[in-house]
C-alpha cells in the first residue's frame, strides 16, 4: 500500500514539474513596434518601420508639436517611455518594447519637419501715443509703406514686427527707431532662403480738401420759438444735424465745416437773432464711441454759408473705408429759441458727399439732450459738409 502511495507522488510531481515547463515555453517572445503614426488635429502621418529604425520627413507645416502619437505593439507587452507621454518631436527617441518573456528590443525614431521656406513680413504695426497703426506690405515687391501723422517724431519710432515663423531678421527691427529715411531688412527662411525688404514710413503732408455744396432742400436747425406750431411748445426743442464721413485715404482733418444757409432767426416773427451763437460738434467712430467734441462760435452778422471747426488740436486720425459720425447742435437752442437752415441733397448718389444723414431733436420737456445717443436718427439727405486736413 505504501509503495503505491510512493509512486503515486512521483507521478504527481513530475506531472507539476512538466506543467511549470510548458507554461514557460509558451511566453510571448514578441517586441516589436507593429505601426507607428503620428497625429496632429484632424491630419494624421504614418511611418515606415526597417528592423528597428522609424524615420522620415513632414512637411514645414506640419508641426511637430502638440502631437499624439499611435503607436501598436504586441498584447500583453510592454513600451516605454509611454507614447502618451510624447507630445513634441524634437530630435532623436529611443523606444524600447518588452516581451511577455522579458527579451526587448530597441528601435530608434528620427522624425523630423522639411525646413520652411517662408520668408515673409506678415505684419507691421506703428504705434504712436494713442494710435496703432497697421502698415501696408507688398511681398512680392518688397515694400512696407505707411504714412503717419506729422506729430510723430519719424527719428523715434517704436515699429513692430511680425515675421514667418522660424525666419530670421538682420538687422534686429528692435534696434531700430529711426525710420527718416527707408530702412531694409533681410529676410532668410528656415532653409536659407533670403529676401530683401524697405521700410517707407513717411509724414502725412499732403493737404486735401472735400466739399459738397449742391443743395435743394434745407432742414431745420437749432430752437423753436412758435407758439401755434401742433404738438410743439415754444422754447421747447432743439435741432441738429449729423452726417457719415467716410474718406478714401487715411486723413488727419484739421477742420470740420457745416453749411447752413441762413443766419439765425425767431421763426414766429421772422426777426433776425443778430447775436454771438455758439455750435457744438461730436465726433464718434463706427462703435458710436467720442473721439472728439468741440465748439465753435458764429458771429451775430452770420447770414448763411460754411462753418468751420477746428480739429487740429485732437490730431485726430479718420482710417479709409472706416464710417465716423458727426453731429452738430445750436448750443442752448432750446431757451435761444432761433433756428436756420441745415443745407442738404436729396440727390442719389456714391462717393463722400453721400452718406448717411442724421437728424438730431432733444426736448426740455422730455429732459433729454442732443448728447443723449437716443435723441438722433437717420436721415435720407446728405447734409452739406467741408473737410480738410493731410493725408
Amino acid at each position: 500500500m505504501k509503495t503505491k502511495i510512493t509512486l503515486f507522488s512521483i507521478i504527481f510531481f513530475i506531472s507539476l514539474l512538466m506543467t511549470s515547463c510548458g507554461a514557460e515555453e509558451s511566453l510571448s517572445n514578441e517586441n516589436t513596434i507593429q505601426s507607428f503614426a503620428i497625429t496632429k488635429g484632424s491630419v494624421t502621418k504614418d511611418f515606415s518601420i526597417k528592423e528597428n529604425i522609424i524615420s522620415g520627413i513632414v512637411e514645414s507645416t506640419f508641426e511637430l508639436e502638440d502631437i499624439n502619437l499611435n503607436v501598436s505593439i504586441p498584447k500583453k507587452a510592454t513600451i516605454s517611455p509611454d507614447p502618451a507621454t510624447i507630445k513634441t518631436i524634437n530630435g532623436p527617441l529611443v523606444f524600447v518594447v518588452t516581451a511577455v518573456n522579458g527579451e526587448m528590443k530597441n528601435y530608434n525614431v528620427d522624425i523630423k519637419r522639411e525646413p520652411s521656406t517662408d520668408n515673409f513680413i506678415l505684419e507691421v504695426n506703428v504705434k504712436t501715443s494713442n494710435l496703432l497703426l497697421n502698415v501696408a506690405i507688398d511681398n512680392e515687391k518688397g515694400l512696407v509703406t505707411k504714412r503717419i501723422p506729422e506729430i510723430n517724431d519719424l527719428k523715434n519710432l517704436n515699429v513692430e514686427f511680425k515675421f514667418s515663423k522660424y525666419a530670421t531678421v538682420t538687422p534686429d527691427p528692435k534696434t531700430i527707431k529711426d525710420y527718416s529715411e527707408p530702412v531694409s531688412f533681410t529676410v532668410k527662411s528656415e532653409s536659407g532662403a533670403e529676401k530683401i525688404y524697405q521700410v517707407k514710413i513717411e509724414h502725412m503732408n499732403s493737404f486735401v480738401s472735400r466739399s459738397c455744396s449742391e443743395a435743394n432742400a434745407w432742414k431745420w436747425f437749432g430752437g423753436d420759438n412758435r407758439t401755434n406750431a401742433p404738438d410743439i411748445l415754444p422754447y421747447d426743442r432743439n435741432v441738429g444735424t449729423g452726417q457719415v464721413v467716410i474718406v478714401d485715404k487715411n486723413l488727419v482733418p484739421s477742420t470740420f465745416s457745416i453749411h447752413l444757409n441762413t443766419g439765425f432767426t425767431y421763426d414766429e416773427n421772422r426777426q433776425e437773432y443778430n447775436k454771438p451763437l455758439t455750435l457744438k460738434l461730436i465726433v464718434k467712430d463706427a462703435n458710436l464711441t467720442i473721439l472728439a467734441t468741440t465748439t465753435t462760435e458764429v458771429p451775430g452778422y452770420f447770414n448763411g454759408g460754411f462753418i468751420p471747426f477746428d480739429l487740429k488740436k485732437f490730431n485726430l486720425y479718420l482710417e479709409a473705408n472706416k464710417s465716423y459720425s458727426f453731429y452738430w447742435y445750436l448750443v442752448d437752442g432750446e431757451k435761444l429759441g432761433v433756428s436756420a437752415g441745415s443745407s442738404a441733397s436729396t440727390a442719389a448718389g456714391s462717393g463722400f458727399c453721400y452718406n448717411t444723414g442724421y437728424s438730431g431733436q432733444s426736448k426740455i420737456s422730455k429732459n433729454n439732450s442732443l448728447e443723449d445717443e437716443s435723441t438722433w436718427y437717420k436721415h435720407d439727405w446728405h447734409f452739406n459738409i467741408a473737410l480738410e486736413g493731410k493725408e
